[in-house]
């Protein structure tokens, strides 16, 4: 089997050069980034307090005293990197006068509070506040090899504990203990924690699109969805499944085959250059056809890495957002009939020069428990 040569580090600075490159189109002179997520994603800090100003040259990356010593070990040897140990990197970049010569600042205005814009203007005038919206979360909608062993590593685990937690679905066993079950077992696998509350929706809570496990008791007929994932070294796994207990109707089964058909044609489709809403309708139009479509009641798919939910938005609103090589997205179509049952398929797939790789694991067919 080939390895690839790509390193972290390399990803970092591949990274960094599509922010400066955005940055430079947009005569920006340095970017404030508060975003930990997408901190991590430059640096590797996996702390709870940090922020960086990337200027042309150099990173200023700034955490307070808690995390002196995890710096030493986990930051990414990026070039021009500088760090500081400051509770008040804004006072300190002021003071220091590290950012000399910078006259137009750009701020996510997404992550970036209002009072903080405010408090920006007044500290490094003659400097401009400008709204950089995206420039760093489209940087990292690729994902390096290295995070995609990660993410893939997280599916594993996810279709580990799902195989371990099909014998224990019984007429009588509560959502909750199928959702502890599943926490346990995670944990036990190598899971860092779960990606999100679990969803364990049985009988006419299947149709709640993201409904929480309750103290419901498994019915004989139930259609039970199971939504669930796991952070593994910092990266998220997403996956559903959706199984019978003792029986299907001709309707359950159905509804089943439906959604998977949307599910398989739409992994089979997704390339390169699509645009999120062009794969979205590749499922919505099969679901829409069949007569589902006002019962398919959110997007198709998400990116998925150290956040569950990323760009690109693989949805009938993201009509300009192209899906780019290295790109892991999620698939997840679904119907829901209130009052009756509920049917998702999710896995996540990688974008490849060719088309797709599906990282999660584990057969779509409908799976009958007794």
């Amino acid at each position: 089997m080939k390895h690839s040569t790509v390193t972290p580090l390399d990803g970092a600075e591949h990274r960094l050069m599509t922010i400066r490159t955005d940055m430079k189109a947009k005569n920006i002179d340095a970017l404030l980034v508060t975003h930990l997520p997408s901190i991590r994603y430059i640096t590797n800090f996996s702390g709870s307090n940090a922020s960086l100003f990337i200027l042309k040259s150099k990173v200023l990356f700034f955490t307070d005293d808690r995390y002196t010593e995890q710096v030493k070990s986990e930051l990414h040897a990026i070039k021009g990197l500088e760090t500081y140990i400051e509770r008040d990197p804004y006072k300190y970049a002021m003071d220091k006068n590290l950012l000399k010569g910078v006259l137009k600042l750009g701020a996510d205005t997404g992550k970036v509070d209002y009072d903080t814009i405010v408090k920006l203007r007044k500290m490094f005038r003659p400097a401009t506040i400008t709204k950089a919206n995206g420039i760093v979360q489209n940087a990292t909608i690729p994902k390096t090899p290295d995070e995609v062993a990660k993410i893939r590593r997280a599916a594993d685990i996810q279709a580990n504990v799902f195989n371990q937690i099909l014998p224990l679905i019984k007429v009588g066993v509560s959502e909750q203990d199928l959702a502890a079950e599943i926490t346990y077992r995670g944990r036990m696998l190598g899971a860092e924690k779960e990606a999100f509350d679990i969803i364990v929706v049985a009988g006419e809570h299947s149709a709640w699109v993201h409904g929480r496990a309750t103290q419901q008791k498994i019915k004989k007929g139930d259609m039970i969805t199971f939504d669930f994932g796991f952070y593994y070294e910092g990266f998220a796994s997403d996956v559903t499944r959706t199984v019978a207990v003792g029986a299907v109707s001709k309707e359950q089964r159905k509804v089943y085959d439906i959604v998977r058909h949307a599910h398989g044609t739409a992994i089979a489709a997704a390339k390169a250059g699509m645009t999120g809403k062009e794969l979205d309708a590749v499922a919505r139009d099969i679901i829409t056809t069949a007569g589902y479509g006002d019962y398919f009641k959110h997007s198709l798919g998400h990116g998925l890495g150290i956040e569950v939910h990323e760009n690109p938005g693989i949805s009938f609103r993201n009509e300009k957002g192209r899906i780019p090589v290295g790109a892991v997205i999620t698939i997840e179509p679904g119907i829901y009939l209130p009052g009756k049952f509920g049917v998702r398929i999710e896995d996540d797939i990688l974008i490849t020069e060719t088309g797709c790789e599906v990282l999660s694991s584990g057969s779509s067919e409908l799976i009958i428990v007794e």
